[in-house]
């Protein structure tokens, strides 16, 4: 998120926090950069805010 990396190998970055997300999460505009290691990329996506009720859903199994 930004320039915070929030997984490495298939688990948590050793350097992330949940502080260091939300101040990336509360802002208007987000960068997700996705490193495959495939070569270079790149792409826009325009969405708009999710529902009260997809969000109360799918944080019910948040880890």
């Amino acid at each position: 998120l930004g320039e915070i990396e929030i997984v490495r190998g298939g688990a948590r970055a050793p350097g992330y926090t949940e502080e260091a997300g939300s101040i990336v999460m509360a802002q208007e505009e987000i960068l997700v950069r996705v490193r495959l290691g495939r070569g270079e990329s790149a792409a826009t996506v325009v969405t708009c805010d999710f529902s009260y009720d997809y969000v109360r859903i799918n944080a019910e199994y948040r880890t």
